[in-house]
Protein backbone atom coordinates (compact mmCIF):
# COMPACT_ATOMS: atom_id res chain seq x y z
CA UNK A 1 0.00 0.00 0.00
CA UNK A 2 2.94 2.00 0.45
CA UNK A 3 4.23 1.57 -2.66
CA UNK A 4 1.33 3.01 -4.59
CA UNK A 5 1.32 6.48 -3.36
CA UNK A 6 5.36 6.94 -3.82
CA UNK A 7 4.64 5.64 -7.54
CA UNK A 8 2.22 8.13 -7.99
CA UNK A 9 4.28 10.69 -6.40
CA UNK A 10 7.00 9.90 -8.60
CA UNK A 11 4.41 9.82 -11.94
CA UNK A 12 4.07 13.46 -10.90
CA UNK A 13 6.99 14.82 -10.55
CA UNK A 14 8.33 13.34 -13.78
CA UNK A 15 5.09 14.79 -15.77
CA UNK A 16 5.88 18.27 -14.71
CA UNK A 17 6.79 20.66 -17.29
CA UNK A 18 8.54 22.53 -14.91
CA UNK A 19 11.33 19.94 -13.70
CA UNK A 20 14.55 21.06 -14.67
CA UNK A 21 13.21 24.89 -14.50
CA UNK A 22 13.59 27.85 -12.73
CA UNK A 23 10.69 30.34 -13.29
CA UNK A 24 11.60 33.75 -12.92
CA UNK A 25 9.56 36.46 -13.13
CA UNK A 26 10.65 40.38 -13.59
CA UNK A 27 9.27 43.40 -13.86
CA UNK A 28 6.59 43.19 -11.57
CA UNK A 29 5.55 39.92 -12.60
CA UNK A 30 4.82 41.35 -16.52
CA UNK A 31 8.28 38.96 -17.95
CA UNK A 32 7.96 35.50 -16.84
CA UNK A 33 10.01 32.51 -18.27
CA UNK A 34 12.45 29.67 -16.84
CA UNK A 35 15.71 28.63 -16.55
CA UNK A 36 17.82 25.80 -16.22
CA UNK A 37 17.85 24.64 -12.45
CA UNK A 38 21.38 24.61 -12.56
CA UNK A 39 22.11 28.21 -12.89
CA UNK A 40 22.77 29.66 -10.10
CA UNK A 41 20.93 33.85 -9.13
CA UNK A 42 24.02 36.12 -8.22
CA UNK A 43 22.49 39.32 -8.93
CA UNK A 44 19.63 41.01 -8.96
CA UNK A 45 19.08 44.95 -9.52
CA UNK A 46 15.50 46.39 -9.99
CA UNK A 47 13.80 49.76 -10.92
CA UNK A 48 12.77 51.42 -14.13
CA UNK A 49 15.81 48.87 -15.81
CA UNK A 50 16.06 45.65 -14.16
CA UNK A 51 18.48 42.71 -14.40
CA UNK A 52 19.42 39.47 -13.25
CA UNK A 53 22.53 37.44 -13.07
CA UNK A 54 22.95 34.04 -13.00
CA UNK A 55 26.13 31.86 -12.85
CA UNK A 56 26.53 28.74 -14.85
CA UNK A 57 28.37 26.33 -13.59
CA UNK A 58 29.90 23.07 -15.45
CA UNK A 59 33.20 24.12 -17.47
CA UNK A 60 36.52 22.85 -16.43
CA UNK A 61 38.38 25.51 -17.14
CA UNK A 62 39.76 27.56 -13.91
CA UNK A 63 38.01 31.09 -15.48
CA UNK A 64 34.42 28.96 -15.14
CA UNK A 65 33.51 31.54 -12.50
CA UNK A 66 32.86 33.97 -15.45
CA UNK A 67 30.14 31.59 -17.69
CA UNK A 68 27.15 33.62 -16.43
CA UNK A 69 23.39 34.53 -18.45
CA UNK A 70 22.02 38.28 -17.82
CA UNK A 71 18.76 39.35 -18.66
CA UNK A 72 18.30 42.97 -18.82
CA UNK A 73 14.83 44.57 -19.13
CA UNK A 74 13.21 47.95 -19.57
CA UNK A 75 9.84 49.54 -19.89
CA UNK A 76 9.53 51.27 -23.57
CA UNK A 77 7.35 53.65 -25.15
CA UNK A 78 7.09 52.05 -28.95
CA UNK A 79 9.44 50.41 -31.20
CA UNK A 80 11.88 53.33 -31.02
CA UNK A 81 12.11 52.78 -27.22
CA UNK A 82 12.95 49.30 -28.14
CA UNK A 83 15.88 50.04 -31.03
CA UNK A 84 17.46 53.03 -28.52
CA UNK A 85 17.77 50.37 -25.46
CA UNK A 86 19.29 47.68 -28.04
CA UNK A 87 21.87 50.28 -29.56
CA UNK A 88 23.32 51.78 -26.35
CA UNK A 89 23.65 48.15 -24.90
CA UNK A 90 25.91 47.04 -28.28
CA UNK A 91 27.86 50.12 -28.00
CA UNK A 92 28.71 49.49 -24.58
CA UNK A 93 29.85 45.66 -26.19
CA UNK A 94 32.37 47.91 -28.81
CA UNK A 95 34.24 49.29 -25.79
CA UNK A 96 35.34 46.03 -24.58
CA UNK A 97 38.75 45.02 -24.48
CA UNK A 98 39.62 43.44 -27.66
CA UNK A 99 36.41 43.48 -28.96
CA UNK A 100 35.58 41.63 -32.55
CA UNK A 101 32.27 41.15 -34.10
CA UNK A 102 31.27 37.86 -34.76
CA UNK A 103 28.60 36.52 -37.39
CA UNK A 104 24.99 36.80 -35.95
CA UNK A 105 22.03 35.06 -37.34
CA UNK A 106 19.39 37.58 -37.44
CA UNK A 107 19.48 41.42 -36.75
CA UNK A 108 17.96 41.03 -33.05
CA UNK A 109 21.37 39.30 -32.40
CA UNK A 110 24.84 40.17 -31.44
CA UNK A 111 27.77 38.01 -31.52
CA UNK A 112 31.50 38.76 -30.06
CA UNK A 113 34.21 38.26 -28.34
CA UNK A 114 36.30 40.20 -25.96
CA UNK A 115 38.35 39.76 -22.84
CA UNK A 116 37.45 40.19 -19.05
CA UNK A 117 40.57 40.03 -17.52
CA UNK A 118 43.37 37.91 -18.83
CA UNK A 119 40.27 35.89 -20.55
CA UNK A 120 38.80 35.51 -23.92
CA UNK A 121 35.06 35.47 -23.18
CA UNK A 122 32.11 34.42 -26.13
CA UNK A 123 29.45 36.60 -25.80
CA UNK A 124 25.87 35.66 -27.25
CA UNK A 125 22.96 38.83 -27.14
CA UNK A 126 19.64 38.38 -28.00
CA UNK A 127 17.17 41.03 -27.87
CA UNK A 128 13.23 40.47 -27.70
CA UNK A 129 10.31 43.45 -27.58
CA UNK A 130 7.19 42.06 -25.95
CA UNK A 131 4.39 44.00 -23.64
CA UNK A 132 6.12 46.96 -24.53
CA UNK A 133 9.28 46.02 -22.96
CA UNK A 134 12.64 45.90 -23.93
CA UNK A 135 14.73 42.45 -23.39
CA UNK A 136 17.99 41.72 -23.62
CA UNK A 137 19.48 38.13 -23.02
CA UNK A 138 23.44 38.06 -23.12
CA UNK A 139 25.12 34.92 -22.39
CA UNK A 140 28.83 34.79 -21.78
CA UNK A 141 30.94 31.81 -21.25
CA UNK A 142 34.90 31.19 -21.57
CA UNK A 143 36.06 30.74 -25.67
CA UNK A 144 38.33 28.14 -25.08
CA UNK A 145 35.93 24.97 -23.40
CA UNK A 146 34.06 23.50 -26.25
CA UNK A 147 32.56 20.75 -24.64
CA UNK A 148 31.18 23.32 -21.69
CA UNK A 149 30.61 25.61 -24.30
CA UNK A 150 28.07 22.88 -26.35
CA UNK A 151 25.66 22.55 -23.32
CA UNK A 152 25.96 26.20 -22.45
CA UNK A 153 24.45 27.47 -25.45
CA UNK A 154 21.85 25.19 -25.79
CA UNK A 155 21.00 26.30 -22.21
CA UNK A 156 20.46 30.13 -23.69
CA UNK A 157 19.06 29.11 -26.63
CA UNK A 158 16.16 27.37 -25.11
CA UNK A 159 15.28 30.55 -22.60
CA UNK A 160 15.21 32.46 -25.71
CA UNK A 161 12.95 30.47 -27.20
CA UNK A 162 10.88 30.77 -24.14
CA UNK A 163 11.21 34.55 -24.09
CA UNK A 164 10.16 34.88 -27.37
CA UNK A 165 6.91 32.64 -26.76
Amino acid sequence: MNRLPRLLLTALVFASPALGATDVSMMGGDLRFTVPDAWVPIMQSEGEKETQVFQVPGSSAADATLARVSITSQKVPNLNGFQQFAGNLRSHATALPEYAAGKAGSPTENVYTAKEGTVKLNYFERYFYSSGYAIQLRCIRPADDARFGAAFDKGCAEVAARMSS
